[in-house]
């Protein structure tokens, strides 16, 4: 018995050897596959950033109400599920922002919906990018490279949220100033990502809760009266199956 199993071991460790190296290549191949992807991405956006930044604050306020700003325009002819855009600046948070009928097609979809394991950020489908609910809730994984949503965690330490107040979000129509006011751990027994709250109570209630669990304090004040913004992704840790790390800010109607 000992010698068949002396035998069989050479095969067992290749076997082994083989299995972990293309995991390993799998693995790489998210990354380099994510970044191809969101790089042509950027580029189309940033592109059409530049070609409409002679466009004055006033002339783009005169736009009809709904018509869809101009950075946009080229990004919808590639998919028109794109709703937005979202960045930090100082970081490589940088992303198209999805929007399908549920929230699982784009967690392992990119921009232009081809199957990936690194996914996109996305809308949840209950929220109207025309008419901003209480809370607007997006998705995104936590890439180990920071990109995506790999370096929310960092906004758990005060130091960095203090470094990075504002998340910027440009829908298709308007353009908003996230002021970050929390950031913390959670499992999915806190239901963060109530999107209808019935009354003022509730909401306040909630934001009660949200105030509590945050691991920093920020200069913002949020009531009943305002909205915001819920930036959740996975939690990269061992045994992180059902906790989620949540970053939320004040959505502030950028005016220039």
């Amino acid at each position: 018995m000992k010698k068949r199993l002396s035998k069989l071991m050479p095969v067992i460790y290749l076997a082994t050897f083989l299995c972990s190296g293309y995991l390993l290549v799998q693995y790489l191949y998210t990354y380099v596959e994510a970044a191809s992807s969101l790089k042509e991405t950027q580029q189309l956006y940033e592109t059409a950033l530049e070609s409409t930044a002679q466009m004055s604050a006033a002339e783009e306020a005169v736009l009809p109400d709904e018509t869809m700003r101009p950075q946009f325009e080229e990004l919808h002819t590639v998919n028109s599920d794109i709703v937005g855009w979202i960045s930090v600046e100082g970081t490589k948070l940088h992303n198209p922002i999805l929007q399908a009928e549920d929230n699982d097609f784009y967690l392992n979809r990119n921009f232009t919906r081809e199957n990936s394991r690194a996914g996109s950020v996305f809308m949840d489908y209950r929220n109207d990018i025309t008419d901003m609910s209480r809370n607007t809730v997006l998705y995104g994984h936590a890439m180990k490279n920071d990109t995506m949503f790999g370096s929310l965690k960092k906004f758990g330490n005060q130091d960095y949220a203090d470094e990075h107040p504002v998340i910027y979000v440009d829908t298709l129509y308007d353009g908003y100033d996230i002021e970050v006011f929390a950031a913390y751990e959670t499992t999915i027994d806190f239901y963060y990502i109530e999107t209808d709250f019935q009354t003022e109570e509730e909401f306040t209630n909630y934001l009660d809760e949200v105030e509590s669990r945050s691991l920093i304090e920020m200069p913002v004040e949020v009531g009943s009266d305002d909205r915001i913004v819920t930036l959740s992704t996975c939690n990269n840790s061992l045994n992180s199956k059902d906790k989620r790390y949540v970053v939320q800010g004040k959505l502030v109607k950028r005016q220039s």
